[in-house]
Protein backbone atom coordinates (compact mmCIF):
# COMPACT_ATOMS: atom_id res chain seq x y z
CA UNK A 1 0.00 0.00 0.00
CA UNK A 2 3.05 2.43 0.63
CA UNK A 3 4.33 1.76 -2.64
CA UNK A 4 1.01 2.50 -4.11
CA UNK A 5 0.32 6.02 -2.59
CA UNK A 6 4.32 6.85 -2.92
CA UNK A 7 4.30 6.13 -6.86
CA UNK A 8 0.68 8.20 -6.93
CA UNK A 9 2.18 11.06 -5.52
CA UNK A 10 5.26 10.90 -7.79
CA UNK A 11 3.14 10.65 -10.39
CA UNK A 12 1.34 13.84 -9.22
CA UNK A 13 4.21 15.53 -8.26
CA UNK A 14 5.39 14.81 -12.08
CA UNK A 15 2.30 15.89 -13.78
CA UNK A 16 2.17 19.15 -11.35
CA UNK A 17 6.10 19.84 -12.46
CA UNK A 18 4.96 19.61 -16.09
CA UNK A 19 2.24 21.66 -16.01
CA UNK A 20 4.33 24.72 -14.53
CA UNK A 21 6.19 25.56 -17.07
CA UNK A 22 3.45 26.55 -19.96
CA UNK A 23 3.03 29.19 -21.75
CA UNK A 24 5.32 31.67 -23.82
CA UNK A 25 8.39 33.19 -21.67
CA UNK A 26 10.78 35.65 -23.29
CA UNK A 27 13.91 37.49 -22.31
CA UNK A 28 14.54 41.43 -22.15
CA UNK A 29 16.84 43.16 -25.25
CA UNK A 30 19.86 41.41 -25.47
CA UNK A 31 23.17 42.93 -26.70
CA UNK A 32 25.64 40.98 -28.80
CA UNK A 33 28.54 42.42 -30.60
CA UNK A 34 26.55 45.89 -31.83
CA UNK A 35 23.36 43.76 -32.44
CA UNK A 36 20.65 42.43 -30.16
CA UNK A 37 18.19 39.77 -29.96
CA UNK A 38 14.73 38.80 -28.32
CA UNK A 39 14.50 35.32 -27.47
CA UNK A 40 10.70 33.12 -26.73
CA UNK A 41 10.69 30.17 -25.18
CA UNK A 42 6.95 29.13 -25.74
CA UNK A 43 5.82 25.56 -23.79
CA UNK A 44 2.84 23.74 -25.54
CA UNK A 45 2.02 21.08 -24.10
CA UNK A 46 4.98 18.48 -24.45
CA UNK A 47 6.40 21.23 -27.53
CA UNK A 48 8.93 23.78 -27.02
CA UNK A 49 9.41 26.81 -29.47
CA UNK A 50 12.29 29.06 -29.33
CA UNK A 51 12.44 32.10 -31.48
CA UNK A 52 15.22 34.08 -31.53
CA UNK A 53 14.80 37.66 -33.38
CA UNK A 54 17.93 39.14 -34.30
CA UNK A 55 17.92 42.63 -34.82
CA UNK A 56 20.62 45.00 -36.98
CA UNK A 57 21.00 47.66 -33.99
CA UNK A 58 21.79 47.54 -30.75
CA UNK A 59 18.66 48.65 -29.06
CA UNK A 60 16.09 45.82 -30.86
CA UNK A 61 14.16 47.96 -33.07
CA UNK A 62 15.38 46.68 -36.60
CA UNK A 63 14.39 42.78 -37.38
CA UNK A 64 17.04 41.30 -39.44
CA UNK A 65 15.78 37.59 -39.26
CA UNK A 66 14.50 34.70 -36.28
CA UNK A 67 15.72 31.20 -35.79
CA UNK A 68 13.27 29.28 -34.57
CA UNK A 69 13.71 25.50 -33.05
CA UNK A 70 10.95 23.44 -32.23
CA UNK A 71 10.66 20.18 -31.47
CA UNK A 72 9.61 17.66 -27.96
CA UNK A 73 10.78 18.44 -24.34
CA UNK A 74 10.96 16.17 -21.25
CA UNK A 75 11.07 18.19 -18.19
CA UNK A 76 12.15 17.04 -14.52
CA UNK A 77 11.63 19.94 -12.44
CA UNK A 78 12.53 18.21 -9.47
CA UNK A 79 15.93 17.88 -10.41
CA UNK A 80 15.56 20.99 -12.36
CA UNK A 81 16.78 19.01 -15.70
CA UNK A 82 15.36 19.34 -19.10
CA UNK A 83 15.95 17.51 -22.64
CA UNK A 84 15.03 18.57 -25.70
CA UNK A 85 15.47 17.44 -29.22
CA UNK A 86 14.25 19.81 -32.03
CA UNK A 87 12.06 18.24 -35.14
CA UNK A 88 12.36 21.74 -36.41
CA UNK A 89 15.02 24.38 -37.60
CA UNK A 90 14.32 27.45 -39.45
CA UNK A 91 16.27 30.66 -40.00
CA UNK A 92 13.83 33.55 -41.73
CA UNK A 93 14.93 36.74 -43.32
CA UNK A 94 12.51 39.19 -42.01
CA UNK A 95 12.93 42.01 -44.96
CA UNK A 96 14.29 42.03 -48.37
CA UNK A 97 17.48 43.77 -47.83
CA UNK A 98 18.40 40.61 -45.15
CA UNK A 99 17.07 37.58 -47.80
CA UNK A 100 19.36 39.81 -50.40
CA UNK A 101 22.39 39.79 -48.26
CA UNK A 102 21.81 35.92 -47.60
CA UNK A 103 21.70 35.04 -51.14
CA UNK A 104 24.63 37.19 -52.01
CA UNK A 105 26.72 35.55 -49.27
CA UNK A 106 24.75 31.95 -49.93
CA UNK A 107 24.11 31.56 -45.59
CA UNK A 108 23.76 28.31 -44.80
CA UNK A 109 24.85 27.32 -48.89
CA UNK A 110 21.22 28.66 -49.87
CA UNK A 111 20.87 31.27 -52.57
CA UNK A 112 17.40 31.33 -52.74
CA UNK A 113 16.81 33.38 -49.52
CA UNK A 114 13.35 35.29 -49.35
CA UNK A 115 12.08 37.94 -46.87
CA UNK A 116 9.68 36.38 -44.58
CA UNK A 117 10.31 32.81 -45.88
CA UNK A 118 12.01 29.83 -43.82
CA UNK A 119 14.67 27.58 -44.79
CA UNK A 120 15.61 24.66 -43.16
CA UNK A 121 18.96 24.92 -42.01
CA UNK A 122 19.36 22.20 -39.57
CA UNK A 123 22.37 20.45 -39.78
CA UNK A 124 24.10 23.15 -42.50
CA UNK A 125 27.06 25.48 -41.38
CA UNK A 126 25.51 29.37 -41.06
CA UNK A 127 28.07 31.81 -40.89
CA UNK A 128 30.59 29.63 -39.61
CA UNK A 129 28.59 28.14 -37.23
CA UNK A 130 27.03 24.37 -37.30
CA UNK A 131 23.72 24.54 -36.73
CA UNK A 132 22.67 20.96 -35.05
CA UNK A 133 21.01 18.27 -36.84
CA UNK A 134 17.44 17.61 -36.49
CA UNK A 135 16.51 15.28 -33.55
CA UNK A 136 19.46 16.24 -31.63
CA UNK A 137 19.12 16.23 -28.38
CA UNK A 138 19.99 19.06 -25.95
CA UNK A 139 20.23 17.97 -21.95
CA UNK A 140 20.21 21.14 -20.18
CA UNK A 141 19.28 22.85 -16.85
CA UNK A 142 16.42 24.91 -15.50
CA UNK A 143 15.05 27.31 -12.98
CA UNK A 144 11.23 27.62 -12.91
CA UNK A 145 10.78 31.20 -10.74
CA UNK A 146 6.50 30.68 -11.19
CA UNK A 147 7.03 34.34 -13.06
CA UNK A 148 10.28 33.22 -14.55
CA UNK A 149 12.35 30.63 -16.13
CA UNK A 150 16.20 30.30 -16.53
CA UNK A 151 18.22 28.00 -18.53
CA UNK A 152 21.58 26.65 -17.58
CA UNK A 153 24.81 28.38 -19.05
CA UNK A 154 26.61 25.66 -21.67
CA UNK A 155 30.47 25.95 -22.10
CA UNK A 156 33.01 24.15 -23.69
CA UNK A 157 33.09 21.24 -21.66
CA UNK A 158 29.35 21.40 -20.03
CA UNK A 159 27.04 21.83 -23.76
CA UNK A 160 24.49 19.48 -23.34
CA UNK A 161 26.07 16.93 -25.89
CA UNK A 162 24.91 14.07 -23.08
CA UNK A 163 23.21 14.03 -19.54
CA UNK A 164 27.23 14.30 -18.22
CA UNK A 165 27.95 17.15 -20.41
CA UNK A 166 24.50 19.00 -19.09
CA UNK A 167 25.28 22.34 -17.69
CA UNK A 168 26.08 23.24 -13.75
CA UNK A 169 25.29 26.45 -13.82
CA UNK A 170 22.15 29.02 -15.10
CA UNK A 171 22.64 31.57 -17.88
CA UNK A 172 22.28 34.93 -16.13
CA UNK A 173 19.33 35.73 -19.39
CA UNK A 174 15.79 35.44 -17.52
CA UNK A 175 12.96 34.64 -19.47
CA UNK A 176 9.79 36.18 -17.93
CA UNK A 177 5.75 34.46 -18.40
CA UNK A 178 3.96 37.11 -21.03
Amino acid sequence: MKSTVFAAALLWVGTESYAAIQGLYGSDCLHVEGLSAYKDMAFDGETLKQVQTVFGDDECLAPAYDFVFEGPYRLDETLGFIDYSFTTIRLTPLSAGIAENFNLYELCGINTWEAGQGQNVAGLTCGGQTIPGLNTTVHDRIRDNSVSIQMGRASNDLNGSTPNHRPVELDDVIYHAK
